[in-house]
């Protein structure tokens, strides 16, 4: 990740939470808000951990503390390096996980009680990759090797272990599709 794309990821999820690009507003949402503390100190730490200069090890050691203690305070964890798109927003905290290998688009909610997880041993085991504009509501599961498509909404409690199509909104254990209303679902989460 080069210096743009990381003030690119910023920009994105900064913009989740604030019209305005004054540098009040980038001192208030810092100051107020905890998604955007986690996503902030989550993209500089990934961005310090591919450079190798003396300097940028030290302030890779100094934000891996910080990051390190916005996880224990939220409960959201989330590793440096895990491939995610900008736009990324928490709506609550606690108990909150991200395979560190998972692919993860553009404009992800997550809610409380979230994991984004990875299957191990014999039989279909991988990661899942997330398409942009993906809703996932409070205790939903993603496990495994599946592909969930665009502006899909994840319902609360339901356990993804199959692939979802685009402009989908998905329930159950485990989850079916419930309507292909999902586009309609996740714009409620995005400001325009």
């Amino acid at each position: 990740m080069d210096y743009k794309e990381l003030k690119n990821l910023i920009r994105g999820d900064f913009k989740r939470l604030s019209e305005s690009n004054s540098i009040g507003s980038y001192i208030r949402v810092f100051a107020m808000n905890p998604s955007f503390k986690m996503t902030f100190w989550f993209r500089i730490g990934s961005y310090l951990k591919e450079k190798h200069n003396p300097l940028a090890r030290i302030l890779y050691y100094l934000v891996f503390f910080i990051h390190k203690h916005n996880q224990y305070v939220t409960g959201i964890q989330i590793a440096f390096g895990t491939s995610i798109g900008k736009g990324l927003f928490f709506g609550h905290f606690s108990c909150t996980g991200i395979d560190r290998h998972a692919t993860i688009g553009e404009n992800l909610t997550i809610f409380h009680g979230v994991s984004i997880g990875s299957v191990r041993g014999k039989g279909d085991h991988g990661e899942p990759v997330i398409g942009n504009n993906v809703v996932l509501a409070p205790g939903c599961k993603v496990i495994g090797n599946i592909k969930i498509g665009n502006n899909v909404f994840v319902g609360a409690n339901a356990v993804v272990v199959k692939d979802v199509p685009d402009n989908a909104v998905v329930g159950g254990i485990p989850a079916k599709i419930l309507s292909m209303d999902g586009y309609t679902n996740t714009q409620l989460y995005y400001p325009n």
